[in-house]
C-alpha cells in the first residue's frame, strides 16, 4: 500500500517529536535517579536507558521515513518477457 507524501511527512514529524520527547524524558529520569539510592536508583537508571533506546529508535525511524520522501527516478518494471526462458524471451539457461 502506498502512502501519500503528506502522510509520510506527518509520520516522520510525529516520530521525530515522539523520539525527542522520549530522549528528554530519559535525561530527566537519569537526573532524578542520581538522587535515589540502592534498588530505586538502579530501576530508575534502567528505565531511563529503555526510554533513551525507544527515543533513538523513533528518531531513526523518522529519518528513514524522511528519506522515503526523496524524489526517485522511476525504474522499469519487471516483465516476464525480460526473463530468460520465458515464452519468446530468449534461450533457456541450462
Amino acid at each position: 500500500m502506498r502512502l501519500s507524501r503528506s502522510r509520510v511527512a506527518l509520520r516522520a514529524a510525529l516520530l521525530a517529536a515522539g523520539g525527542g520527547f522520549m530522549l528528554w524524558r530519559a535525561a530527566e529520569a537519569r537526573r532524578a535517579a542520581r538522587a535515589l539510592e540502592g534498588g530505586e536508583a538502579a530501576l530508575a537508571s534502567r528505565m531511563a536507558l529503555v526510554w533513551a533506546l525507544v527515543g533513538a529508535l523513533a528518531l531513526l525511524t523518522a529519518a528513514a521515513a524522511a528519506l522515503a520522501l526523496r524524489p526517485r527516478r522511476r525504474q522499469k518494471s519487471l516483465r516476464l518477457d525480460d526473463l530468460p526462458g520465458a515464452r519468446g524471451g530468449g534461450p533457456r539457461p541450462q
